[in-house]
């Protein structure tokens, strides 16, 4: 089962998450106050989820709540969320996975957390491929840019430029991308007035 961490100001409402997590079968980490927030305890709380209260005072929530969804690569569900478009906006761009505006019933945190962690998990998929794709367009316009540094410098045609270097990559246990790097370094270091 998941394993929930609370951030929340208010003691009574955060002991009744806990308690109410804890029957539904979820490890429930001691909550957190708003102002105990920081990166490293973060970091070390080895989570699942975050539930948070957003209504904390003198705090940029939405900062930390986009550095938990983010940098902590975890789903974020926001309860007692105010009822404001611009807010709720504002929340998911800092990456909520759940924003819940209304009283929430013990029977409901149960769904809300899995439909969070599947919201969390299919957006992390997607950003995961977009961050893919245009890796791989870089490492083409790379690999195409060394062919041509090649095809000038030893006078050959680009199907002879790309065996050369596929031939170096599987010598040398490097990916394309790598020798084509080495290949357009070399390049500049030699003709440093030149660069393409």
């Amino acid at each position: 089962m998941q394993t929930i961490l609370i951030i929340d100001n208010e003691n009574e409402r955060a002991s009744w998450l806990k308690a109410s997590l804890e029957l539904s079968g979820f490890t429930v980490l001691p909550p957190l106050r708003w102002q105990d927030v920081n990166e490293n305890r973060l970091r070390e709380a080895k989570v699942d989820v975050i539930l948070v209260d957003t209504n904390a005072p003198e705090r940029d929530t939405l900062e930390h709540i986009s550095l938990m969804s983010g940098a902590l690569e975890k789903p974020v569900v926001v309860l007692g969320g105010k009822n404001d478009p611009a807010h709720i906006q504002s929340a998911i761009r800092a990456g909520v996975s759940a924003y819940i505006t209304h009283h929430v019933a013990r029977e409901d945190l149960s769904g809300i957390i899995q439909v969070a962690s599947a919201r969390f998990a299919e957006f992390k998929r997607l950003r995961d491929e977009l961050r893919h794709a245009r890796q791989e367009l870089v490492e083409r316009k790379s690999i195409e840019q060394a062919k041509g540094i090649l095809m000038t410098e030893q006078r050959i045609n680009e199907a002879e430029a790309h065996a050369r270097m596929r031939k170096l990559a599987m010598n040398k246990g490097k990916r394309m991308a790598e020798i084509a790097e080495a290949i357009i370094l070399t390049h500049e270091l030699e003709n440093p007035g030149n660069k393409k």
